[in-house]
């Protein structure tokens, strides 16, 4: 029995060593596991990873070979430019050369040019020195002296040139001087017979009295801006009446919804001051707030025309008197002439055209 039980303790240490072992082995594959999930999913993350660095891989290389073609498109268009600057130098260069060259037979030129100049100018004034009947010098001492002598001559041309402009402007001024005078003349001897005519009575003389026409002219353009003023005053009327007669019908129109309310009040019609006074006297019609103030406005307007007509009346009579006043004093200036005529004043009067027309 002994030997059963130990047998039997013996297994039980066996097994829970058994046991032991098992738990271990599963711990170790549970570990297993998770250590082979884990690597499952690292591995998983580099193949994605693998996956994205070949696609940036594929279009690094696609990009760098579009940079190349580009690169090859530049260095032919560079290579090609360059070529065309270079061409286009070397032929700046031989315009420049060729410019320099044509600079310098110019230059050339301008000096035979000089020269023949001098010479032309050394002719010219010798030539107008032997038609002015001087000496001409065969020789001269120097270049310089000789430049500065042509240069006066030539200074004292062109002023001989300006006096002579001068003095062509001078005789059209005097010819048109002359002509001014001669038309005065013919004036003064005109407005002598004119004055002649009209002292010695003579029929050739002329008619209208220039006084008279004057105040005439004044009197009508006094009358004219008076009818330009009235003409105002009557527009200016004609609207007032029209804005009156305007407001009176929408009056009309307002009152007639309430017509059958009541009794109606008897229209008002008010043209001049007695037709006012009547209405005010009368006790028949009752009035109101807005009767009152269109009767007030009424005669606000009656007074405004009245002052209107009284400042053109005051215009009218202003201009009457000094037409008066014209009159009064050609009347004076007659009668002062009637009392100083005698026999000797016309024998003056007779003489002094004579003498004027001599």
């Amino acid at each position: 029995m002994k030997d059963e039980k130990e047998e039997v303790l013996e297994l039980k240490r066996q097994l829970a060593a058994l046991q032991q072992k098992c738990n271990a082995k599963t711990d170790t594959i549970v570990r297993l596991g998770q250590d082979l999930e884990k690597s499952e999913n690292e591995k998983k993350g580099y193949v994605a990873r693998v996956e994205t660095l070949e696609r940036n891989l594929e279009r690094t290389e696609k990009e760098l070979g579009l940079l190349c073609a580009v690169e090859k498109d530049m260095k032919i268009k560079n290579a090609s430019e360059r070529q065309d600057l270079i061409e286009d130098i070397n032929k700046y260069k031989r315009e420049n050369m060729k410019l320099r060259s044509d600079r310098q037979e110019l230059m050339d030129e301008k000096a035979d040019l000089k020269k023949d100049c001098k010479t032309f100018r050394q002719t010219i004034a010798q030539y107008e020195v032997e038609k002015m009947g001087g000496m001409v010098r065969t020789s001269l001492s120097n270049d310089d002296e000789e430049t500065a002598m042509l240069g006066a001559y030539e200074k004292l041309q062109t002023k001989c040139r300006e006096l002579e402009s001068d003095l062509k402007s001078m005789l059209g001024i005097k010819e048109e001087l002359l002509l001014e005078r001669d038309e005065m003349q013919r004036k003064v001897a005109r407005l002598s017979n004119e004055l002649s005519y009209l002292l010695n009575g003579d029929p050739r003389r002329v008619a209208e009295d220039l006084d008279s026409l004057v105040a005439e002219n004044r009197f009508l353009k006094a009358k004219l801006n008076t009818a330009e003023e009235e003409s105002e005053s009557i527009k200016m009327t004609l609207a007032k009446y029209k804005q009156m007669a305007e407001a009176v019908n929408v009056q009309s129109l307002n009152r007639s919804p309430k017509a059958g309310e009541g009794d109606e009040k008897p229209s008002v019609a008010v043209i001049n001051m007695k037709q006012i006074r009547e209405l005010l006297t009368s006790h028949a019609i009752e009035l109101d707030e807005s009767d009152h103030r269109a009767i007030t406005t009424i005669l606000l307007d009656l007074c405004n025309d009245k002052q209107m007509a009284l400042a053109h009346s005051r215009r009218a009579n202003k201009v009457l008197g000094m037409r008066l006043h014209e009159v009064e004093s050609k009347l004076a200036v007659l009668d002062v002439k009637s009392r100083s005529s005698s026999p000797r004043h016309e024998e003056i009067e007779l003489t002094v055209p004579t003498t004027s027309n001599l």
